[in-house]
């Protein structure tokens, strides 16, 4: 029977709403307040049917650029397969949102609302409110005996990952707490190994309307610097195994749980190392479960060996956190480590 992943106890119950005029510091806006982008990010609210029912709706609105976004418009937030799924393509003029391809869809942004008709057959009119919603997580204090990797100063703990260059100075920039990828300077990894343990990491994708697929605030994650849990801005699709939260080319998370951009995120992970018997014969894979900004996304799920980019193949022996530099400006914030015993 294959052991399950232990873990120490940690908040695994979803999203905290506040809404966005509140400007909380967890969310995308600037240092002075200021929301990245007026139209991008959660809106929640209802539509009323031709009959005059009253039905939910969630909004993700993704931002692509020169006032265009893509809405995905379900029934609630946080499922993989809803009964209701549609996405539309639209673009805001002043105060005015409209779908091209639905001339008959119209509605107006004003003050964090969204309120609009359309002569389509589902409904009349809706409401939307522009909602935050962060992880319960963010902020979490290590547990006594945790091993802290990044307190928002030093990077003492950490080293280049290009063995030729250990004795440079890691390239990437502290500031504000906030440690940041500078393109270019490679990877950074933990100068200690690790075998099993629990990890918190929170992390923040840069806003990068323009840009498109793995070129949009792309890095990563990698447990004992060979598992890769993906860092990506794949706000408002599909969840793939190489988007935000997939496990690279192994798995897909349960349900797509990534912020938009510029909000802080976190990622909470509890890992089992691969497990050998005396003649070195493997008897179970390397194991994790993730829980991102509050849900779980890998429920113990096996990994059976490194995946792409991965440091070395050598799974029986401990082995680094990496932080990887995929060329974007990601951010990363409160890392800390709890060992635990196999």
């Amino acid at each position: 029977m294959n052991a399950s992943v232990c873990v120490r106890p940690f908040a695994a119950c979803g999203l905290a709403m506040v809404l966005s005029s509140c400007a909380p510091s967890g969310s995308a806006t600037r240092g002075g307040g200021e929301l990245l982008d007026p139209v991008m990010g959660d809106w929640q609210g209802h539509r009323v049917s031709v009959d005059g029912s009253v039905v939910p709706i969630t909004v993700q609105a993704i931002a692509l650029g020169e006032q265009k976004y893509r809405f995905v418009v379900q029934n609630r937030f946080d499922v993989r397969d809803s009964s209701f799924t549609v996405s539309y393509e639209g673009m805001l003029d002043g105060s005015r949102l409209g779908v091209p391809e639905h001339p008959s869809w119209v509605a107006t942004i004003e003050d964090g609302v969204i309120a609009g008709r359309t002569t389509l057959s589902e409904a009349v009119h809706f409401g939307l409110n522009h909602i935050v919603r962060l992880s319960p997580n963010l902020g979490a204090t290590a547990p006594e005996g945790a091993v802290g990797l990044f307190n928002g100063t030093s990077l003492e703990a950490w080293e280049r990952r290009e063995v030729k260059q250990r004795e440079t100075p890691v390239g990437w920039k502290v500031f504000d707490g906030v440690l940041e990828v500078v393109p270019g300077t490679g990877d950074i990894m933990t100068k200690r190994k690790f075998a099993d343990f629990q990890l918190h990491i929170e992390f923040r994708s840069p806003f990068m309307p323009e840009a498109r697929g793995q070129a949009r605030g792309n890095s990563g994650v990698y447990l004992q610097g060979r598992y890769e849990v993906q860092v990506l801005d794949s706000y408002g699709l599909k969840g793939e195994d190489n988007e935000c939260g997939g496990i690279y080319k192994v798995s897909a998370p349960r349900v797509n749980m990534c912020a938009p951009p510029g909000q802080w995120q976190s990622y909470d992970v509890a890992f089992r190392a691969p497990r050998f018997g005396p003649d070195g014969t493997k008897r179970d894979d390397a194991r994790v479960t993730v829980v991102h900004n509050g849900i779980v996304i890998h429920e113990n799920l096996a990994i059976p060996g490194p995946t792409g980019g991965a440091i070395d193949e050598d799974v029986q022996l401990p082995g680094p956190l990496l932080l990887q530099d995929h060329g974007n400006l990601v951010q990363y914030r409160n890392i800390w480590i709890y060992e635990l015993n196999p």
